[in-house]
């Protein structure tokens, strides 16, 4: 049985559904416990393959969706399926419409958009239309799916809203709109009428590679970038747009660049200041960054500032400052303030931070977290303050 066979009779038969359904999260648990494909695979189930490959999807997913227990995802949709709780907070933020989705995937962001909108997905997948399919039960989702080329879907696009997040290059360093499949611009071609568009591309993307107008809204989560959706002006709200979640802190206005000098030998702060990365890319630094601040170092994905305050409110994560080396040889330092894990916040070998890393804890019996940063020539002690 080929994989679409197997997902349209899972689909069709409630009885089946379950029964696979158990199996896959049977082999999850096995999987987790170290076992390897051969050991689990004792009867020889002709299906196995596509039930160990739904079973490690969804041990990858489990902290992304709240009903990863139940959901179908090869490995494509489980690395850049929408999560869900970016998924809901656009689902808000796109309330009230009507939606089509060219390219729905796996279905979780339309499954997501059914809250609050009427939505329908467009997969030319056949397999990924049975996910969708079969994604949509646990969340009781009315989201509509169809199985066909976009392209060649007849409808009237007329007061409807375009969402597509297309298919990109995964080892490709550097982004380009030409790479996304299908081509946004392409898509907003051919659906004529419609009120407007949410792009989702690589969040990495430079702007001047980004041919399309409107709001770029970039997400990040826990710190982490995760989404940037470029919105049509007819959805826009600003000119640019910094969410983080889940704090669910919004930052919006006119982008602009920060005319700071790092300051790398600068002394006489208390605390390290690093705003949320979704805040550098959406280029706001100026919405949230006191100008008194001394600004010690900037790459394109990191600023650290250094002040005298603390803000709980502030969209970012700061330091408490410790102490200061002018090397790595800390030992002394982490005992004093007792020291339990060390988490180095510079460029090293991955090799070589994980030795270092390794023997430093080893002589450490306190339980504090304890945060390395360097800035110049200086290395900087450092507990984060919550």
């Amino acid at each position: 049985m080929n994989i679409v066979k197997f997902l349209e009779r899972v689909y069709r038969s409630r009885e089946f559904y379950e029964y696979v359904n158990g199996e896959i999260n049977n082999i999850a648990d096995m999987i987790r416990n170290g076992y390897g494909p051969e050991k689990i695979n004792k009867t020889g189930n002709p299906d196995f393959k596509f039930l160990f490959e739904f079973a490690r999807s969804r041990i990858r997913v489990s902290r992304k969706f709240s009903h990863a227990e139940n959901l179908f995802l090869d490995h494509y949709s489980s690395m850049y399926s929408t999560p869900e709780i970016v998924g809901k907070y656009r689902s808000d933020r796109l309330r009230g419409n009507s939606i089509i989705d060219a390219g729905s995937g796996a279905g979780m962001q339309d499954i997501m958009f059914s809250s609050h909108s009427k939505i329908t997905g467009v997969e030319m997948d056949r397999n990924r239309y049975f996910m969708s399919m079969l994604n949509r039960i646990p969340y009781d989702s009315s989201a509509d799916f169809i199985n066909t080329d976009f392209f060649k879907y007849k409808n009237d696009f007329t007061g409807k809203i375009i969402f597509s997040d297309p298919l990109r290059p995964q080892n490709s360093r550097e982004k380009y709109f030409s790479q996304l499949s299908p081509n946004p611009l392409d898509i907003i071609d051919h659906a004529h009428g419609i009120t407007g568009y949410a792009i989702d591309l690589p969040p990495h993307m430079k702007w001047e590679n980004i041919p399309l107008k409107g709001e770029k809204e970039y997400i990040s989560i826990n710190g982490d970038l995760n989404r940037l959706t470029v919105y049509s002006p007819s959805l826009s709200t600003a000119e640019s747009t910094a969410v983080i979640l889940p704090q669910n802190i919004k930052i919006s206005g006119m982008p602009a660049e920060l005319n700071k000098k790092a300051e790398p030998e600068y002394k006489g702060m208390e605390y390290l200041i690093l705003p949320d990365i979704s805040v550098i890319y959406a280029r706001l630094l100026n919405k949230i960054i006191d100008p008194d601040w001394p600004l010690l170092y900037s790459d394109s994905r990191r600023y650290i500032f250094a002040g005298n305050s603390y803000s709980r409110s502030f969209p970012g994560r700061q330091y408490s400052i410790v102490d200061y080396s002018e090397n790595l040889e800390i030992e002394r330092i982490l005992e004093r303030i007792d020291a339990g894990r060390v988490f180095f916040r510079l460029s090293m070998d991955p090799a070589e931070t994980y030795q270092y890393k390794n023997k430093l804890e080893k002589n450490l019996s306190g339980d504090k977290n304890v945060y390395i940063f360097k800035v110049g020539h200086r290395y900087i002690v450092a507990e984060e303050v919550h």
